[in-house]
């Protein structure tokens, strides 16, 4: 297929990319292979209006068996907690978004714990210390991850006048001027890559919203800016030990989760979910694609019961700047931004010559135009485009940081489906 190297939705019409949908069930892979792809294509038959972030109602519970590895080893109690949106999820498994809480703490402690889930990251939480103040576990994690927890994004479309469709077979002509719906939604990948960009880059001020097209964000996570630590397709043990799991890992190292289509001939890989780890066994995701699912800690426990271990290859990679044994270590290596790793100009910089001679029209975008935009694509096994969704790329304004207490959260304008709107591009966007 040459849409293959372009693409992570191009293939037989039985094995299409999962992206980062998970539905707590045992299904079989070719099945949920298609359920990416077809999620994307049913938000833009219903989203109407523009994106915005949404606060779900939750009820606050107790979490016992959360265990924070490095907490203990400092010596500094805890109470695990859950916030439960019940059904505003989408799933059960969906529900719960994780935090700890250690209550009023000494200022050499408060140092330790800010230092041990902060030093991955250069963009640092400015959370201040404060007698009798309390504090919990998202104090100490970088701002990103403070302003989004517990959130849903609802996703939104709006209608672009002269963007190319490629629909048809490899022998159609491509439509240059076309009517175009662009959906401006957030995944997994999405998301981990801009908490992995903003750890490589100090003091990043704004979060970007991005979804890419499988392909990418595998390149992405597999290229020059990390190192791969362990994978349980070398080492089985690992999904199974807890002990040896956690045994190389330390806090910011990123999880892939994949699986290849066998029947594949090009051996594809398609990359189903990215989450970040903060301590052992306890991650940071965008829990699944699409709305009502939320940004949030969350276990291996909670991890595996979305994504069944023997289904799925598991594999941890490191920022080059967190990996002291890196060969990398003294390459300029850092993360670049979603718009410059994500767009439809470098979808076509790493296509092969047919893709590239099919998708011409996506070269000749004015680069501000295509930095803006991923494209996704369906095809059947003879190169047939069956269907084709471009999706945006969004920087927001500032993260905003409270006076008193230095704790992060989204601007107002976040939650202001006026404001969160993919914006209108030029009746002509080319060059």
């Amino acid at each position: 297929d040459l849409l293959l190297s372009l693409f992570d939705h191009s293939s037989s019409s039985s094995h299409r990319s999962l992206g980062s949908f998970a539905t707590g069930q045992k299904m079989s892979i070719h099945w949920a292979a298609a359920l990416h792809f077809s999620a994307i294509l049913f938000l833009l038959c219903l989203i109407k209006g523009g994106a915005l972030f949404v606060q779900p109602p939750s009820v606050l519970k107790p979490y016992p068996s959360l265990r924070l590895e490095i907490a203990d080893r400092l010596g500094v109690p805890y109470r695990g907690i859950a916030y439960d949106a019940g059904k505003a999820a989408s799933l059960p498994g969906f529900a719960l978004t994780l935090d700890a809480e250690f209550g009023a703490l000494d200022v050499s402690t408060f140092l330790a714990l800010q230092n041990a889930y902060g030093a991955w990251s250069e963009t640092k939480s400015r959370v201040r210390w404060r007698k009798g103040r309390k504090y919990t576990l998202l104090d100490f994690l970088p701002p990103l991850l403070q302003t989004v927890s517990g959130l849903h994004f609802r996703s939104s479309r709006t209608v672009q006048k002269g963007l190319p469709s490629f629909l048809g077979a490899p022998d159609d002509r491509a439509k240059k001027y076309a009517k175009q719906e662009v959906l401006l939604t957030s995944n997994c990948w999405g998301f981990a890559w801009e908490v992995l960009f903003q750890a490589d880059n100090a003091d990043t001020s704004a979060m970007t919203v991005s979804t890419a097209d499988s392909t990418s964000a595998w390149r992405a996570f597999t290229g020059p800016g990390f190192d791969r630590i362990q994978s349980s397709l070398t080492q089985p043990k690992l999904l199974t030990d807890k002990k040896l799991r956690n045994r190389k890992l330390q806090g910011g190292d990123v999880l892939l989760l994949w699986h290849q289509i066998a029947s594949d001939q090009s051996n594809k890989v398609y990359l189903d979910h990215v989450a970040t780890l903060v301590d052992s066994d306890v991650y940071y995701e965008k829990s699944g694609s699409g709305d009502k699912v939320p940004f949030r800690l969350n276990t291996w426990e909670g991890l595996t019961a979305n994504f069944p271990p023997t289904v799925f290859n598991w594999e941890w990679r490191r920022l080059v700047r967190n990996n002291r044994n890196s060969p990398s270590l003294w390459q300029d290596s850092r993360l670049k931004p979603a718009s410059e790793i994500f767009g439809v100009d470098s979808q076509v910089e790493y296509a092969n010559a047919e893709a590239v001679e099919r998708f011409d029209f996506l070269s000749k975008l004015q680069p501000s135009v295509a930095k803006q935009l991923s494209l996704q694509t369906e095809s059947d096994a003879d190169g047939v485009v069956e269907a084709q969704t471009y999706t945006g790329i969004l920087v927001l304004e500032d993260i905003m940081f409270d006076e008193e207490t230095g704790r992060a959260s989204l601007p107002p304008s976040a939650f202001d489906q006026e404001s969160v709107r993919f914006p209108t591009l030029p009746n002509d966007p080319y060059s």
